[in-house]
């Protein structure tokens, strides 16, 4: 019996020891998942924080994209105005040399006109100045007096 005893005392003795190593193993592995779960709530920290930052660089990324987006319609619209400033431009200045050019053929016709009056003017005041010399030249007392004039140097 005191062998049982002893056996008894001996199991006894393994089994404390046993539930101080469980013990120490159970402490060890509350340590390594407290760690765990404090390194997983810092990497769930770092996670929110870098999805935050990614939200905040959407957003800015939608306003830069609207923005450009803007800027892009307000340069194409720019354009389409510019050129149809340049096409009403165009229409007029050809306008305008269209209109040039019918008052240059009208003046040079006009010019034409008046240089053939001028001619025409210039004949009848020749021929008139021939009839008139012939006139005076008929006239009495012409001949003495053209040479009176003529003879005085």
């Amino acid at each position: 019996m005191l062998q049982d005893l002893d056996q008894l005392a001996a199991r006894i003795g393994q089994l404390v020891q046993r539930t101080r190593q469980l013990q120490a193993e159970r402490d060890a592995l509350r340590v390594s998942l407290s760690q765990s779960e404090a390194a997983q709530r810092a990497l769930e920290q770092r996670c929110n924080e870098r999805q935050a930052e990614i939200l905040t660089l959407q957003t800015k990324l939608q306003e830069h994209d609207g923005t450009v987006d803007d800027l892009l319609s307000e340069a194409r619209q720019a354009e389409n105005d510019l050129r149809a400033q340049l096409a009403r431009e165009a229409s007029e200045r050809q306008t305008s040399e269209t209109r040039a050019q019918t008052r240059e053929a009208e003046l040079l016709s006009n010019l034409n006109e008046r240089d053939t009056d001028l001619q025409r003017l210039r004949v009848a005041t020749d021929a008139a100045r021939e009839r008139i010399d012939t006139v005076l030249a008929r006239l009495p007392g012409a001949a003495a007096e053209e040479q009176p004039s003529g003879a005085q140097p």
